[in-house]
């Protein structure tokens, strides 16, 4: 992992100050710290620099030194001192200072001990690192997709999704607003109306909510796409990352039963009124049936009731000796008109 991290310099003093001993001067160093090799600066090891001179009066080198620098606390070796050029160096060698877990270093504290050789006047200065977030790290939703079910009769304005709440959504080990999480909805170009069907007012939250209309009978079932973003304040740094919410829809019970072919009156969803009328003419020539298996007409001997609803057939019976079939009174087809009384499903009839 490519590792760059700021960091900013601060001093804490401890004891009684010499004037061979000052302060630390570090004002004037800037935040972002550079990075050097020894092939440039002359400088023992090829690390970060944390401060390029302490400023501290007298020397610590040559034939007549007069102070004597060291580290003390020194944890896991953080920081390179370079006594003579008064030098501090962070000792990354091998490893990355990172703030985020699992590393979780937010500051290094170190004590740059002075000596001073002529008196032997010990002082201590405490120099603190404190390691600022970048944001090298990309939110991640917990899980790989999510899904909804709603009602097609469900109002406008209606939250119908809220599985992003606590740590069930996207989390970011960032610090500070690259931590923070930010959900829109992008457009899906797979299920163009998905955007425009569904929305996000509240982005810190993720909850869906219902933008427009449903209709089960158009459309059971959206694929959302949601991203999430972190709150970089520069927004060309900004991580994103996207999920999919699969919505499906629910039949709502809002059509009634309708007669065919249907009409709709405008504006709404109903039929207009039907009316079905149906004629049965007199029967006055025989019948005449084929048989499938000798593909030729032969002279019917029974009367077709095949096709009828229960109670029809009893509305017609044979002419005797003539085998003419007769109507005994009007039909009325309740629920489909039976035009013709089809051939090969027959029953006897009566001589």
């Amino acid at each position: 992992m490519d590792k760059r991290e700021a960091f900013k310099i601060e001093r804490r003093q401890g004891g009684h100050i010499l004037s061979l001993c000052p302060d630390i001067l570090l004002d004037n160093y800037l935040p972002a710290l550079s990075q050097t090799s020894s092939t440039k600066s002359g400088n023992p090891w090829t690390c970060t620099i944390i401060v390029d001179n302490m400023l501290i009066k007298g020397t610590a080198g040559g034939p007549d030194p007069t102070i004597e620098l060291s580290l003390k606390d020194n944890v896991d070796y953080w920081v390179l001192l370079d006594p003579i050029k008064q030098m501090l160096f962070l000792n990354s060698t091998g490893r990355v200072l990172d703030r985020d877990p699992p590393m979780n270093i937010h500051s290094i504290v170190v004590k740059v001990q002075c000596v001073n050789k002529k008196v032997g006047t010990v002082i201590y200065h405490e120099v603190r690192i404190v390691v600022r977030d970048r944001n090298d790290n990309s939110p991640t939703f917990k899980h790989e997709s999510y899904y909804a079910t709603v009602n097609e009769l469900t109002p406008v304005g209606t939250t119908i999704f809220t599985g992003f709440a606590g740590d069930n959504g996207a989390t970011d080990i960032d610090d500070g607003p690259n931590g923070q999480i930010e959900y829109v909805i992008q457009y899906n170009p797979d299920d163009p109306t998905s955007n425009d069907t569904f929305e996000i007012p509240l982005m810190l939250t993720g909850n869906v909510v219902l933008r427009k209309r449903l209709n089960y009978e158009d459309k059971t079932r959206y694929y959302v796409i949601i991203q999430a973003n972190d709150r970089a304040q520069n927004l060309n740094e900004r991580r994103t990352t996207t999920t999919t919410l699969t919505v499906d829809v629910l039949d709502g019970d809002d059509l009634g039963p309708m007669f065919l072919p249907c009409v709709l009156v405008p504006n709404t969803r109903d039929c207009r009124p039907l009316t079905y009328q149906a004629a049965i003419p007199e029967l006055r020539t025989p019948i005449q049936e084929i048989d499938m298996g000798r593909n030729r007409f032969g002279s019917v001997d029974r009367a077709s009731a095949c096709g009828l609803e229960a109670g029809v057939a009893q509305q017609f019976s044979m002419e005797p000796g003539t085998k003419r079939p007769l109507v005994r009174f009007l039909v009325k087809p309740r629920a489909r008109v039976v035009d013709s009384i089809p051939c090969g499903c027959v029953q006897e009839a009566a001589d």
